[in-house]
């Protein structure tokens, strides 16, 4: 007599049962969300916002950081941000920014203006103490879905401006388009940088194609220059990283620690029926009158105050330079120089596919620093800190933009 042993034949559902992931805990799935808010909120709410709104980005961006601060929280297990944050403040580029940031503190007990110097000086350290806090949370391995918002809003966020644009403003609409365009082209950066990495090169290059028209439209006279810059470095980048980052470096040290000499010169060989003449003139004599001031400076927020209350001819320059000389001297410009270009050095220290584009909108913002947007504001501050966060992120996402040979495989021996 035969024994026939039972087969008990392994079924789809059994088999799908035993490989599934375990369930996410519920504080895990919370935190995954808020996560996802608060990425929102900086890169998608954010960026249409602003095109309304001239406060949008000051009051909303803070936000957004602290969801994804708290989101963390949440995290099992919850990361541990204390290391990061003392590895990014004594790093160069953040003993740098220390120093400026303590000197002016010391200049509030010359400046004119103690209280909105504080003020100012409370923002600033706010907006760097949020970018570096949200940064030290984010996950190691971010996910691709997060990512995409990135483009889903610098893309929404320039067709919307594109059409207000058009339709029709008054001068105050202008100036906040003209916000929001900067903004923009900011977050256009890290966002064409992921397309790129997944190799999604049309859309890449509709983000890109969208905000150059948006600057066109608006016909700024410094954003439109500033995005030609940053592409010529990015082109260079691609091709020789460390050359063209030294070039850069050299150039933007030797433009902030010369400055007050090249504003001498330029004053005596620069005819002053021009624009440009009369500005060198107006710096020249500001030197001249008070040398001493270039080694203290007048004291933080001292330059835009005394325009405001006519202490300060309205035609004097509006560059980063003129600003760092003229309120924090020749210890504010020398950290400011050193820190600019530490950055360019760190940059060329991330990861090959994001170095490039991370140096291209690095150059982006020092043009539009020594064109002349006040780049000292809170606005802007506020959306290079924003970013930052978003390079940050693509940064972390980069594990996942080629899957392992060893997996693909794998799966597809599972598919067949």
């Amino acid at each position: 007599m035969l024994c026939v042993k039972a087969h008990n034949p392994v079924t789809p559902a059994s088999m799908s049962l035993s490989t599934s992931r375990p369930a996410l805990d519920p504080a895990e799935q919370a935190a995954m969300l808020l996560f996802r808010i608060g990425f929102g909120i900086l890169f998608i709410v954010v960026p249409l916002a602003s095109v309304i709104s001239r406060r949008a980005l000051v009051a909303l961006a803070p936000i957004g950081a602290v969801v994804l601060i708290f989101s963390a929280l949440l995290m099992q297990p919850p990361p541990q941000p204390r290391e990061k944050l003392k590895e990014a403040a004594l790093s160069l580029p953040g003993l740098a920014a220390v120093v400026i940031l303590i000197w002016a503190a010391l200049s509030l007990l010359w400046t004119p203006y103690p209280a909105a110097g504080a003020e100012r000086l409370a923002r600033l350290a706010g907006s760097a103490v949020l970018a570096v806090g949200a940064i030290s949370v984010l996950p190691e391995r971010m996910r691709g879905s997060n990512l995409y918002l990135l483009s889903i809003g610098s893309g929404a966020a320039a067709l919307a401006a594109i059409a207000r644009a058009v339709i029709g403003t008054d001068a105050d609409d202008i100036a906040t388009l003209e916000r929001a365009a900067v903004l923009i082209s900011l977050l256009a950066w890290p966002a064409i940088t992921w397309l790129s990495m997944k190799r999604r090169s049309l859309p890449a290059m509709l983000i890109a194609g969208v905000v150059g028209a948006l600057a066109l439209v608006l016909q700024g006279p410094l954003i439109l220059p500033a995005l030609l810059a940053g592409a010529v470095v990015l082109g260079g980048a691609i091709n020789n990283l460390r050359g063209t980052a030294l070039t850069f470096i050299v150039a933007i040290v030797l433009l902030i620690v010369c400055a007050p000499l090249v504003a001498l010169l330029l004053s005596l060989l620069t005819p002053q029926e021009t624009a440009f003449g009369r500005t060198m003139q107006i710096w020249s004599d500001i030197i001249i009158a008070d040398p001493s001031r270039l080694i203290t400076g007048h004291g933080i927020e001292t330059a835009l105050r005394n325009r405001l209350q006519n202490g300060l001819d309205p035609s004097a320059p509006k560059s980063l330079m003129f600003e760092v000389w003229y309120e924090l001297g020749v210890i504010g410009a020398l950290a400011t120089a050193a820190g600019l270009g530490l950055v360019a050095r760190a940059i060329t220290q991330m990861e090959r596919p994001i170095a490039p584009f991370a140096l291209g909108c690095f150059a982006f913002v020092c043009t539009l620093a020594v064109t002349g947007l006040g780049t000292s504001q809170t606005w802007f501050l506020t959306a290079t800190a924003s970013t930052c966060i978003a390079f940050a992120a693509v940064q972390h996402g980069h594990w996942r933009t080629d899957r392992p040979l060893a997996y693909r495989r794998t799966s597809d021996r599972v598919k067949t």
